[in-house]
């Protein structure tokens, strides 16, 4: 049986992969840079001058809502989640790849289900009623695009790894 012929493989989605990596890993650590400034001065802010900053908190706020998608999107794409692999360790090779492709297709289903399809409908009903952060005033549709994106990031991911997976298989 010869290797699956699929467009956008091998080097080139190795490449995408990569790319993906540099620009989450710089994206998480903006975000985690910006939270560090805001709650530093958030807290001097509050105990110091004793005169909190709500712009601050929400800002705050909504940059963790970021952080936690795109940087669990991140570690799954590095492949540095959590995860238990105690069955993987007690199976051959083979199935330990077939495991994971399984584990990778639940994964990309949830993406799908949960990340995409309901991200889209937060976004869609927020827009719809005109939904804006109470203090910055931020249109929030904007704010809960995180979610699909990280769902469409995820669901790459998730194609890539069942992918290498298959390559995998059929090299050995």
């Amino acid at each position: 049986m010869g290797r699956l012929a699929l467009p956008f493989t091998g080097c080139y989605m190795q490449t995408l992969t990569n790319a993906l990596n540099r620009i989450l890993a710089g994206l998480c650590c903006t975000i985690l840079a910006i939270m560090v400034v805001c709650v530093s001065w958030q807290v001097i802010a509050r105990f110091i001058f004793n005169s909190p900053s709500t712009i601050i908190d929400e800002f705050t706020q909504i940059l963790f809502m970021w952080i936690i998608l795109l940087g669990g999107v991140y570690t799954a794409g590095i492949k540095k989640h959590l995860s238990i692999d105690l069955l993987a360790q007690k199976v051959s090779p083979l199935t330990a790849r077939r495991l994971d492709s399984f584990i990778q297709i639940v994964i990309a289903i949830f993406a799908v289900v949960f990340m995409i399809y309901g991200g889209n409908i937060v976004v869609e009903k927020a827009a719809h009623v005109n939904q804006i952060s109470p203090v910055l005033k931020w249109p929030m549709d904007k704010v809960y695009w995180v979610m699909p994106i990280s769902g469409v990031i995820l669901l790459y991911y998730t194609i890539s790894n069942i992918v290498e997976n298959y390559h995998n298989r059929h090299s050995h």
